[in-house]
């Protein structure tokens, strides 16, 4: 799902390597019907001083929430003294 945001959506290619986003359309698992609203999860891949790291963002509602996330954590890693791979 990842490679379907990366190229069919305004996911800039900057992002591709250091971020994914995985979907979750129907919810979490098990999750009730009546609950079951879709789910954006952007995660990150830092190298910190402790190693490389995957480093989940946040839970989105939506796809541009999501992209939203990974812009905003991008625009951070300067001041969090580590990069991305």
């Amino acid at each position: 799902m990842s490679v379907y945001v990366a190229r069919y959506t305004r996911l800039h290619p900057q992002l591709w390597g250091p971020y994914s986003i995985t979907a979750y359309p129907h919810g979490f698992h098990d999750w009730p019907p009546e609950l079951a609203d879709p789910v954006w999860t952007p995660n990150a891949r830092v190298i910190t001083a402790g190693g490389a790291a995957s480093q989940p963002l946040a839970d989105c509602a939506t796809l541009d929430a999501a992209i939203d996330a990974c812009w905003a954590h991008f625009a951070t890693l300067d001041q969090q003294g580590c990069r991305s791979c």
